[in-house]
């Protein structure tokens, strides 16, 4: 291990494929590494080794990093994110990359996020899952393989208290953490249904 260079006062912490984002003091964000398409956030699509600022972004309380995207909850539950935007990962109801925080369109009451290899997620009110982004294998949840520019409705699902995504798939725990339910690419049985059938609409994982 080697120490971040200048960090303090971190709270939160998430890794993309080749950056890395922290919360720090007042909910503002830094980042580093590799900056491509703007993931750093900071206006520039300039590679950094040491952090730096993402631009004008204050009151984080949660963050998630795709493979070259970033997303923050901030104040009043809106969600914020920057990088790549080829599938509208971004949320903004456009497919253009931002190297600055744009706001995902009508996204409010958001309590938790995640991040896919092209895909987010948020937890929004009623435990109900938006997501947004890439839509190939069904990961939105949706019913569909569309992608979405902006937030979709989980199919039927309520009452989710943690989420996270991996490469095509995203689970949720739900039902006061009694079940915890998968959608999306299922290839290699990540959807935990006991099968390897790709699935657009949540499923419940089958315990032993």
């Amino acid at each position: 291990p080697v120490a971040v260079t200048g960090l303090t006062g971190a709270t939160a912490i998430t890794a993309g494929e080749l950056h890395t984002c922290a919360i720090v003091a007042g909910g503002a964000v830094d980042c580093w590494g590799y900056n491509g398409y703007g993931q750093l956030g900071d206006g520039t699509t300039t590679d950094s080794s040491t952090p730096v600022a993402v631009t004008g972004l204050t009151g984080a309380t949660a963050i998630a990093a795709g493979a070259v995207h970033t997303c923050a909850i901030v104040a009043g539950g809106g969600v914020d994110c920057w990088g790549l935007n080829f599938w509208g990962q971004l949320g903004d109801g456009t497919t253009t990359d931002s190297s600055t925080p744009v706001a995902v369109t009508g996204l409010t009451g958001a309590s938790a996020i995640a991040g896919g290899y092209g895909h987010t997620c948020a937890i929004v009110a009623g435990g109900a899952a938006d997501c947004w982004g890439y839509n190939g294998y069904g990961q939105l949840g949706d019913g569909t393989t569309t992608d979405s520019s902006s937030p979709v409705a989980g199919t039927g699902l309520t009452g989710a208290t943690a989420i996270t995504a991996g490469y095509g798939h995203t689970c949720a725990i739900v039902a006061g953490g009694a079940s915890v339910d998968c959608w999306g690419y299922n290839a290699n049985a990540q959807l935990g249904d006991g099968t390897n059938t790709d699935s657009s609409t949540p499923v419940a994982v089958t315990w032993p």
